[in-house]
């Protein structure tokens, strides 16, 4: 469904094709009624906080219902500040729409024979483990290993920090993510947008938005149709 599409199909639900029985929405209230079970939806599919109880790629349902927002994104230069960097510390921004990492790879190599960069899984820890590994010899980064921390940076720039072995460097950042989807609605350009995800998960984004509008409304369909959008899901 287009963004019209989607207003009619709210409209429908609403009640709002024969009848006045329920509220006005004018359509900026529409889309962002829209956008707002967009992200609900996104969240939900993205970590089992669902009736199935299933996240990301834990089933094909799940596949099919994020696979449009999969992005990759490559960074061949990291940010040069080495008063924000740790010890052995490669800081990369993270693209603008940029919503949840799915898989992270690093091509490194090391500072003097850069023949031998080879491209390695990156494996994301917490700043408490990095304290408790970054010197024990067992697990600290070595040749093929690299962690990653998350860090805002200043600005809040949304960036990343790659940590290495010692004598090392990263010479690109590889990531797969979940992207931040575009807003629901109309651009200061007139140019409409729609929702990009997979069609078959329209309607389902539609019903979100109706039961949180019977909700907004305290209509007293709320709760059948919060039912009947479980069982659809």
């Amino acid at each position: 469904m287009d963004r019209t599409e989607m207003h009619t199909e709210f409209k429908f639900l609403m009640d709002k094709v024969d009848s006045a029985a329920s509220p006005s929405f004018l359509a900026d209230e529409i889309d962002r009624l829209l956008n707002i079970a967009q992200h609900k939806f996104i969240t939900k599919r993205a970590f089992g906080n669902n009736v199935r109880g299933t996240g990301f790629e834990e089933d094909q349902k799940r596949r099919d219902d994020l696979r449009t927002l999969v992005k990759n994104h490559t960074n061949k230069s990291a940010i040069v500040d080495p008063a924000e960097a740790k010890p052995n510390g490669f800081l990369f921004k993270l693209p603008d729409d940029y919503r949840h990492s799915i898989n992270e790879e690093a091509v490194i190599s090391t500072k003097d024979v850069t023949a031998s960069s080879r491209r390695v899984g990156v494996k994301p820890i917490t700043h408490d483990r990095y304290n408790k590994i970054i010197d024990d010899p067992f697990n600290k980064p070595g040749k093929d290993t690299v962690y990653r921390l998350d860090f805002g940076g200043k600005n809040n720039t949304s960036q990343i920090e790659l940590i290495t072995g010692g004598g090392q460097k990263v010479d690109e950042y590889h990531l797969r993510y979940l992207q931040e989807p575009p807003q629901i609605g109309i651009e200061s350009d007139g140019e409409t947008i729609g929702c990009i995800l997979p069609d078959h998960t329209h309607r389902e984004i539609v019903r979100i938005a109706v039961v949180d509008a019977l909700e907004t409304v305290e209509q007293p369909r709320y709760q059948s149709s919060k039912i009947e959008l479980n069982e659809i899901e």
